[in-house]
């Protein structure tokens, strides 16, 4: 969700604001079109458990001026500026406006508290990449309520695609990747269970393209698909160590289906059966069966 704001406009004139918002299935935008106002942000309507987010403001017309950590950005028509939404902020809009804001969170963006910090300090110039997050916002004012899950994730990822090379410009494509990488690490580790976890599906949470994602591990020691399966064995030793529970259980808790495919793997990789490896470091435990093994 978009965090909450209290507008009040500036001028004893008649007063429009025309505001439409989407949810995108992890990711929000909204689109805003006012005469000139202050905005104060409502972190306090913030669940507590709401994932850090980068908010990223695109002014089409009019401009725009950010007040955050005590200090002013300046953002005219036609620049996007990127800022932290967990800290406290506030929005000048001394003149009539248009203005776009998607709300991403940090991890798909690749970027830390820390650095958006100095992402904030400067607004992202006119170039294409503004042109067009421009089209793709103006083609959900016209789609949005059509779109169905599949659309959603779609439009989610072109947003991202279309935003992270802002972000690789102001931090450098290594830092961005380097981010991404350790999202996609951090959902790694807590979804080793699902059998459904894959590419696909990693890259569909973090709102990036399958390439996009592969891309982040072309610098690490291993690929996505070695560095899930190494943490899943990894969990299986453990569990094998410290629980009774049969091979079978300790498989279905690591996220394979198939328990033979289990089995192969784990021996692939330590040279023995799951049942003969723990047999070595425990001794024999009688809910152990050799069968499970064949």
């Amino acid at each position: 969700m978009l965090v909450q704001m209290s507008a009040r406009t500036m001028r004893e004139a008649p007063a429009h604001r025309v505001m439409s918002r989407h949810d995108l299935g992890g990711l929000a935008l909204s689109r805003i079109a006012s005469v000139a106002q202050t905005v104060t942000a409502q972190l306090h309507e913030v669940p507590s458990d709401a994932a850090d987010s980068a908010q990223v403001q695109l002014v089409h017309t009019g401009r725009l001026v950010l007040e955050q950590d005590g200090r002013q950005t300046m953002v005219r028509a036609g620049e996007m500026v990127i800022y932290d939404v967990s800290r406290p902020f506030s929005f000048v809009y001394p003149e009539e406006f248009r203005t776009t804001i998607v709300q991403v969170p940090m991890t798909t963006l690749g970027v830390t508290p820390a650095r958006l910090h100095s992402l904030s300090e400067r607004p992202a110039p006119d170039t294409s990449t503004n042109r067009l997050l421009a089209a793709l916002t103006r083609a959900i004012d016209v789609n949005g309520q059509t779109l169905g899950v599949a659309g959603r994730a779609a439009v989610s990822r072109a947003l991202v695609n279309a935003i992270r090379p802002v972000t690789g410009a102001h931090l450098g494509t290594a830092d961005t990747r380097a981010g991404l990488l350790d999202a996609a690490r951090h959902r790694v580790r807590g979804r080793l269970g699902d059998p459904g976890l894959t590419a696909a599906s990693l890259a569909a949470e973090l709102h990036v393209s399958v390439r996009t994602l592969h891309a982040a591990f072309e610098d690490a020691p291993e690929t996505l698909r070695a560095s899930i399966r190494r943490l899943r064995l990894e969990r299986a030793r453990h569990l094998l160590l410290e629980t009774n529970e049969t091979v079978s259980r300790v498989a279905l808790s690591v996220g394979y289906v198939d328990v033979t495919h289990f089995i192969r793997s784990f021996r692939e990789a330590t040279g023995a059966t799951p049942a003969q490896w723990r047999r070595e470091r425990l001794g024999t435990l009688p809910l152990e069966t050799e069968s499970v093994d064949a």
